[in-house]
């Protein structure tokens, strides 16, 4: 892991000393009584870069092995500047996660992707100007995008053109299902799951054997998850605001389709964010308190337990460095 800012300033004397160090900053979070998304990204920062500049000292010491106190004096002050973290962590909004997990991606800085990032925001701004799929019915459109993945997943994608293919094909079919979701809450699509997991897993085997290059696997697939959680957030948040909700249980998918951007992307896929992306996630936050108040006001959720999702994201995410 990489810190935030790619720099280290840190210097030690020995192993005690950057422990002491480490230790240090745990009591200077311990301090904190609250903190706003800013100040919190910044402490979430700093313990991604002291915590790997530690480990990376302690362990070259000829003790790591011989002894188990330097590992567990690193590991247990860790786990107290986790906990510190999470008690800071209180009240939180919707916008405070996506900053954070904007502000706190240990890749957000790395260049080394730039060359192919760059093909792929042009290949998939492309894509916006693909038209939808307007051949039969809503049934109709998802048989089609069924055959797809099942030809897809026979015949397999052996290099970076036929990559190239299937995300184009894909993204098509899979903003005509969006276009369409109303109509698909009684169709079965499971088959359209498990066959897109099982293609997505055939290309990064492929990138594994060669046949791709891990760049290509890396940054396209990157930047498809991104796409797709953004493009599938949008459209749920507009059917809830415009009341579009025909059951309980179709408002509780609505909800988590608008939550998966902050829940699903981890922090590779974040660095792969455009900034016009960043303005989506930043925008589909924000409108989090309407959406919570429309579905309180339908009788589909209670207001208190929604307000309570954000801090339990945010949670969720410190737990998981």
């Amino acid at each position: 892991m990489t810190s935030c800012t790619g720099k280290s300033d840190y210097q030690f004397k020995d192993s005690a000393d950057a422990l002491k160090q480490y230790r240090d900053f745990h009591h200077s979070i311990a301090e904190e009584h609250q903190a706003n998304a800013e100040k919190l990204s910044d402490f979430i920062c700093r313990w991604q870069e002291l915590s790997d500049t530690v480990y990376n000292y302690i362990k070259k010491d000829p003790a790591f092995n011989a002894h188990a106190s330097l590992s567990m004096s690193f590991f247990g002050t860790s786990d107290s500047v986790r906990i510190e973290l999470l008690r800071l962590a209180s009240d939180c909004s919707l916008s405070d996660v996506a900053y954070i997990k904007m502000h706190t991606s240990p890749y957000r800085s790395d260049t080394e992707l730039d060359p192919t990032k760059k093909k792929a925001i042009t290949f998939f701004a492309a894509l916006d100007k693909q038209p939808l799929s307007n051949k039969g019915n809503a049934r109709e459109k998802i048989a089609l995008y069924r055959d797809f993945l099942a030809t897809t997943k026979e015949h397999g994608i052996k290099n970076q053109k036929e990559l190239l293919s299937f995300l184009e094909t894909e993204d098509r079919h899979f903003r005509t299902f969006l276009s369409n979701i109303g109509d698909y809450t009684d169709v079965g699509l499971q088959d359209v799951t498990k066959m897109t997991e099982q293609i997505c897993t055939n290309i990064f085997r492929a990138a594994s054997e060669k046949r791709l290059t891990s760049e290509d696997a890396m940054v396209y697939m990157g930047m498809r998850t991104c796409r797709r959680l953004l493009l599938n957030a949008k459209v749920c948040e507009d059917l809830i605001k415009a009341g579009k909700i025909k059951s309980e249980s179709q408002a509780n998918a609505y909800l988590w389709m608008t939550l998966q951007p902050f829940l699903s992307m981890d922090a590779f896929a974040i660095s792969m964010l455009t900034e016009a992306q960043q303005k989506q996630m930043t925008e589909l936050a924000a409108a989090y308190p309407v959406i919570s108040e429309r579905l309180a006001a339908k009788g589909y959720a209670a207001q208190e337990e929604l307000a309570l999702i954000p801090t339990q994201l945010m949670r969720l995410y410190i737990a998981t460095l």
